[in-house]
């Protein structure tokens, strides 16, 4: 169909609507057809008709396809249209102009031709779809016979043949076991045969797995050969005991071992390594808790900050505490908070025994244990081995040796727990009241200037150099104070590069206040200024000697941070060391010429997270020890560097002096039930030593990694276990609702804690007394700094 054949002229409104002048497709000759019918209808009413002569124009070569559907919608909606306009315009008349008349028949003939091929088309698809799907049911009703007469042939020759095999024997003689079924010949064992196999079969599994090389023997008997000949006595009976140690499995929960026990009786087991634990570190304060049969009300409060939906999701799993934000003090038996709240505090239980009765009691136990020492070996070489070796039992990491083979004996039943409390004369708590996560005057571990001075005194009554742990430091509170003085003496001697750092003596949070100075003139201005606290208190100085060659990480900066809990329970201070911690390191190359880059000299958190490289290196710019070791494996290898064996040590023993210098001033007034977590920061100098650079009495506890993801939570869960749990155990099995059991730590508790004991007051407290009894105390500046550390708190 041509374009000449469909002459439609643009201005007629109802066409011009539907589609532009193009090529004529088939659709167009359908949609103008409709057209005209419906007008000459009108025409036909009306008896009016109204012929206007338009001259066509030329058309563009612009070609358009319309579908089916949209020119019968088009078509609809003009019908309506024109209905509409027929209600409001009676009068109104419709026209559809064509060229000419002639042009007029010639198009409805061929409209009508391509309709009658249309059609026709139509008929011969549809004839021959319902013959395909007649001949298709014909197949399948064919093929559906011909499986059933297979089929049925099959079970047939198969019920033959099994008929004909059971009553069918091959050979009486040769095959008188054996029997055709299908074609098959299938021997019949007896089960005295069976059982022979079975057993055969299990001995050689046990010879394989109890049997050993000839090679492996030799080996294992030359070493222990070697050993032999070079043990002592003592150290023989030692590895004897050590050797029960490892056979012993009372500690141990594995799958295999309890994969025969119910739910109930796994949770039974589970509750009670728990409760053997928390009996474990009770006993270790003269004191036992038993559980409750009835669950009381407990109410605890987490202050805002510093990661505090961490220690409220601890909380859930011990569904016998409430959280309770809007309680009062009074009313509350638990508070977390970033600084202490001395109201709380306030109402606490005080010893009942005297501090000078408490320490003569101490001081008995203690030299009676040192009698028994000495009569094996030296005192000292004894206590180093005991904190700071490897612990091959998990309980030497929480008790003293004298009790480890006593309390490893011990039935692990609540009945037996209160017969051995009642045995030792242990005191038997029924309730606690009150639980702070800060003890009295902690001030004197996390005072930057305090734990100077602290540690001052014990390394000049023990006789040992302090800056070996510590960096040189000068406390100073003005141009015309001694200290000053002693500082600008050192100072003119030192020669080369004289970078030091002056810190604030009070709120030195976050790295706030801290001034790298490479020039006396920088210190002079810093320290001439007198400025005073809201409090009226002047502003003191730390100034400390700058590690100006630091033992680097990829030619960055780093430090460590380790943690250590110390718990005052029932009137007894034990101090934990964590076995875990991190390496934090700096965005930038270290430069000791760029000294005003803090995020080249300053590694807190706080300062290195706005930087634009923070986490480019690693992530959270955080390192776990053992990427640490690996590093130092690779690039030092040559100095044979060895992180636990070199460094490890050092570490704990600077965290256990800086306990000791303080032991005699916090805790004054013995209250009894608190605990605290504690931070420190080493760093390390090229020559591989280790110094204190602070403590934090609120450590940093957000997750900016995945490795702190899984240090802190677990660190914080296993000071729980030691604190928390073993003042307010959990209840009796009997009382733990159905929907609670599946909340108790399925972990192996003991073997998974962390914390190993490194101060116990009734060994250590009678040489503490003694080491400072001619010594004064100055209480009133101990104070005064108090008031100046609860201003902010520290949360880095």
């Amino acid at each position: 169909m041509l374009r000449e054949d469909l002459t439609i002229f643009p201005n007629t409104p109802q066409i011009q609507s539907l589609f532009n002048p193009t090529p004529i497709n088939p659709m167009t000759a359908f949609v103008a057809r409709s057209c005209y019918k419906y007008n000459q209808l009108q025409r036909n009413k009306q008896q009016r008709i109204v012929i206007q002569h338009i001259p066509s124009k030329h058309r563009p070569n612009e070609q358009r396809q319309i579908s089916l559907p949209r020119a019968l919608q088009a078509i609809k909606k003009q019908q309506l249209e024109s209905l509409r306009r027929q209600s409001h315009q009676k009068d109104g008349t419709v026209s559809l102009v064509f060229s000419d008349v002639k042009q007029e028949e010639l198009i409805l003939q061929k409209i009508d031709k391509f309709q009658y091929l249309q059609h026709k088309l139509q008929t011969s698809n549809d004839d021959l779809v319902d013959e395909k799907k007649s001949n298709m049911n014909e197949l399948k009703k064919s093929t559906s016979k011909i499986k059933n007469v297979i089929e049925n042939d099959k079970t047939r020759t198969i019920l033959q043949n099994i008929l004909g095999g059971m009553q069918q024997k091959i050979d009486e003689v040769a095959h008188e076991n054996h029997m055709r079924i299908m074609g098959m010949q299938i021997k019949s064992f007896k089960l005295q045969e069976q059982q022979s196999i079975r057993s055969k079969a299990m001995s050689q599994e046990k010879e394989r797995e109890t049997s050993k090389s000839y090679a492996e023997k030799r080996d294992l008997y030359s070493r222990s050969v070697q050993k032999r000949r070079h043990q002592s006595p003592s150290n023989k009976m030692k590895n004897i005991s050590q050797q029960s140690m490892k056979t012993n499995q009372n500690f141990r929960f594995s799958l295999t071992d309890y994969s025969s026990l119910s739910r109930e009786q796994l949770f039974q087991m589970k509750l009670l390594s728990y409760h053997y634990l928390i009996f474990i570190v009770s006993t270790q304060s003269n004191f036992y808790v038993q559980p409750s049969e009835n669950v009381t009300e407990l109410k605890f409060k987490v202050g805002k900050g510093n990661n505090s939906l961490l220690i409220k999701e601890l909380f859930k799993s011990r569904w016998w505490w409430n959280l309770n934000q809007e309680a009062d003090n009074r009313e509350l038996n638990f508070i977390w908070t970033q600084i202490k709240v001395p109201q709380f505090m306030n109402l606490q239980e005080w010893s009942k025994d005297p501090f000078i009765t408490r320490q003569k009691s101490l001081s008995q136990t203690s030299t009676d244990l040192r009698k028994t020492r000495r009569q094996q070996q030296s005192p000292k070489n004894n206590k180093q081995s005991y904190k700071f070796g490897k612990f091959d039992d998990p309980l030497q990491k929480l008790i003293i040796e004298q009790d480890v083979n006593e309390l490893k004996s011990l039935e692990k039943s609540i009945q037996s727990f209160i017969k051995y409390a009642e045995k030792k004369d242990l005191k038997l708590i029924e309730n606690v009241n009150k639980i702070h996560n800060h003890i009295e005057r902690n001030y004197h571990l996390g005072n930057k200037k305090a734990m100077f001075h602290n540690m001052k005194k014990y390394y000049e009554l023990t006789k040992q150099e302090l800056f070996l742990h510590l960096p040189i430091t000068f406390h100073v509170s003005g141009l015309k104070d001694k200290s000053y003085q002693q500082f600008m003496e050192y100072y003119k001697q030192k020669k080369g590069n004289n970078i030091w750092i002056v810190k604030p003596g009070e709120f030195t949070n976050r790295g706030n206040g801290i001034i790298v100075c490479q020039s006396l003139a920088e210190i002079h201005k810093i320290v001439s200024k007198r400025q005073v606290h809201p409090n009226g208190k002047p502003f003191t100085y730390l100034i400390q000697k700058y590690i100006e060659k630091p033992f680097l990480y990829n030619k960055r900066k780093f430090d460590i941070r380790c943690y250590f809990l110390i718990t005052q329970l029932n009137n007894i201070i034990r101090a934990y060391w964590y076995e875990e911690g991190y390496i934090r390191t700096s965005s930038e190359e270290f430069d000791i010429k760029d000294v005003s880059n803090q995020y080249v000299h300053l590694t807190n958190d706080a300062i290195q997270k706005y930087s634009e490289a923070y986490g480019k290196y690693e992530n959270g710019n955080k390192l776990s020890f053992a990427e640490f070791q690996r590093y130092l494996d690779k690039w030092h290898s040559n100095e044979h560097l060895n992180f636990y064996k070199d460094l490890y040590p050092q570490l704990k023993m600077i965290t256990l002096n800086a306990i000791k210098s303080v032991y005699h001033k916090i805790e004054p007034y013995k209250r009894n039930y608190n605990f605290e977590i504690f931070g420190l920061d080493f760093m390390i100098d090229e020559k591989f030593q280790p110094y204190l650079i602070e403590i934090n009495t609120n450590p940093c506890l957000e997750l900016s990694s995945p490795l702190l993801g899984r240090i802190i939570p677990a660190m914080v869960e296993n000071a729980f276990r030691l604190s928390i749990d073993t003042l307010i155990p959990p209840p009796e099995q009997s009382t733990w609702p159905p929907n609670k059991k599946h909340l108790l730590f399925y972990d192996n508790m003991l073997e998974n804690n962390r914390f190993q004991l490194i101060f116990d007051e009734r060994e250590d407290a009678h040489e503490l007394k003694m080491l400072y009894s001619n010594q004064s105390n100055d209480d009133q500046i101990d104070e005064m700094d108090e008031e100046e550390e609860e201003y902010q708190s520290d949360d880095d």
